[in-house]
């Protein structure tokens, strides 16, 4: 008898143990994604420019590794500011864990971003931008993709940033919530 309640007790852990009541980004996204405060938009690959454009052969691979895009965006507006803080914190609190490696962080004049990624070192399978702005409000962009590396990611990530990369559809989303 002492076994059958042993067992219990351990099949018991096991499941409360896997019962994770911490919401997950992929969670995260499908929660907000019909929020009206909040903008919503998934990119597949073919949408990306891959050809015209110019890269560099590491930055091109990391695009073509690119396999799908979630963005979703919460602009600050009036009333809103209560709402950006708290929905800044619940995402940093998912980005913070384990599960999140960090490849880079900038930020300046009120504005914060920060680049992680999920998967092995040289395979990831999610690259991570999450970016607030204490003017314009907060972005999260999920990256999904096969084979991407880190530091090729980093590359092309820097590209965008210098505007040295133009890519149509991020500058439309950017458009619809007055991101310069």
């Amino acid at each position: 008898m002492k076994k059958v309640f042993r067992i219990l007790a351990l099949a018991s852990v096991v499941v409360f143990a896997s019962c994770n009541s911490d919401t997950s980004l992929q969670q995260y996204f499908v929660d907000h994604q019909n929020d009206n405060e909040f903008i919503a938009v998934d990119i597949p690959s073919s949408l990306l420019d891959k050809d015209g454009i110019e890269l560099s052969k590491d930055e091109k691979e990391a695009l073509e590794s690119i396999k799908k895009v979630n963005f979703l965006a919460l602009p600050l507006k009036e009333g809103t500011k209560a709402r950006f803080e708290k929905e800044s914190a619940d995402i940093a609190k998912i980005l913070n864990t384990d599960k999140y490696e960090t490849l880079m962080k900038f930020g300046s004049n009120g504005t914060n971003a920060v680049l992680k990624y999920q998967g092995e070192d040289n395979d990831i399978d999610e690259v991570i931008v999450f970016a607030t702005d204490q003017k314009k409000g907060l972005a999260l962009v999920r990256v999904l993709g096969d084979n991407m590396r880190p530091e090729k990611m980093v590359k092309l990530m820097k590209s965008v940033e210098k505007g040295n990369i133009d890519m149509e559809a991020f500058r439309k989303i950017g458009e619809t919530i007055d991101i310069d």
